[in-house]
């Protein structure tokens, strides 16, 4: 059911002036030309400024808006946007429920456990538990999207980043564990995986899954899809989950950063070389002329790096879920 978060996810950020963003119903955020104030709760240089954060109070509430735009760079339905703080940070705004994940502690999970994975640099992360959403401050990553650079690249650059991506893909891996979850032992979003959520469900709130230990997984499969059997088998390795096009940054043909952790956690193997087959997250979408070119180069690519698809298998189950739904 389509349904917006109160305020909507669009209106998580006000800015009244164009050195303050109001984030959420606790924060505030200025640019600042002055020492740092002693209610700073984090400061930082942004390339346009020095910047710090503070908590919200009463007064902000009086001020007056003078035509600032918002910075709002992306706003993913009714779930997610993302504003601009200054030249070199974002802030990232998305729905949240317990027990859910904080893309921030995955974040510094993959710094700390492979840091040959370029991730980007965290600043300051919080719930606004009153608002239902997370906040996540980002300093920007060099260069631009594969999906951007695409049309700019040569075939063999882009054969360059899918290994590149690869060889990330196989770093992670090398984390397994024993069920189905996230970084630090929480339920996963991946709607591929979960029942179809009913008409009534709300499009903001999100739907979790686990964890699951292989066999509370199968049980769940098999209770979504009683006429098919999916194996997952015994162990599950790390996995971005969704290294699309728009997820991946590059600058003169480099991977320079890998965005957007918050779909990773421990999956079946098979899912590291099936979703990129399956999901349209991996199509282009600047590049009309192929756009599942992205899609079928890093499922190769995966594959050839020994990470074997099960597309057959899961398309069975699938069918068997839609179904029962």
């Amino acid at each position: 059911m389509f349904c917006e978060m109160t305020p909507p996810i669009g209106k998580s950020v006000r800015r009244p002036t164009q050195d303050c963003w109001i984030l959420g119903s606790s924060k505030v955020c200025e640019r600042i030309t002055t020492p740092i104030p002693s209610t700073a709760i984090i400061s930082w240089e942004n390339g346009d400024g020095t910047f710090y954060l503070r908590e919200r109070v009463e007064e902000d509430l009086l001020l007056r808006e003078d035509g600032s735009e918002t910075g709002l760079v992306h706003e993913g339905g009714t779930t997610a946007a993302v504003w601009s703080i200054g030249v070199n940070a974002f802030c990232k705004v998305k729905a949240w429920r317990e027990g859910m994940e904080l893309e921030s502690k995955t974040i510094e999970f993959v710094k700390e456990k492979v840091p040959e994975v370029p991730v980007p640099e965290v600043i300051y992360a919080w719930i606004d538990r009153l608002w239902n959403r997370t906040f996540l401050i980002l300093r920007r990553v060099k260069g631009q999207t594969l999906d951007e650079e695409w049309s700019r690249l040569t075939p063999d650059q882009r054969m360059e980043i899918a290994h590149k991506v690869v060889t990330y893909c196989s770093k992670l891996a090398l984390m397994s564990a024993p069920r189905v979850e996230t970084a630090t032992g929480q339920a996963i979003a991946e709607p591929f995986f979960n029942s179809i959520a009913d008409a009534s469900h709300p499009s903001w709130l999100p739907r979790l899954m686990g964890p699951f230990s292989s066999e509370s997984l199968a049980s769940h499969l098999s209770t979504i899809a009683p006429g098919s059997r999916l194996e997952v088998g015994d162990h599950f390795y790390f996995y971005h989950a969704d290294l699309g096009p728009t997820n991946i940054m590059v600058l003169d043909s480099a991977v320079t950063g890998i965005i957007d952790w918050e779909s990773a956690a421990y999956y079946p193997k098979f899912w590291i070389a099936t979703k990129p087959r399956l999901s349209a997250g991996f199509y282009l979408q600047k590049d009309k002329t192929d756009h599942k070119a992205w899609s079928k180069m890093l499922g190769d690519a995966l594959e050839a790096g020994g990470f074997l698809q099960n597309i057959e298998g899961y398309d069975n189950w699938n069918r068997e879920r839609k179904c029962y739904k």
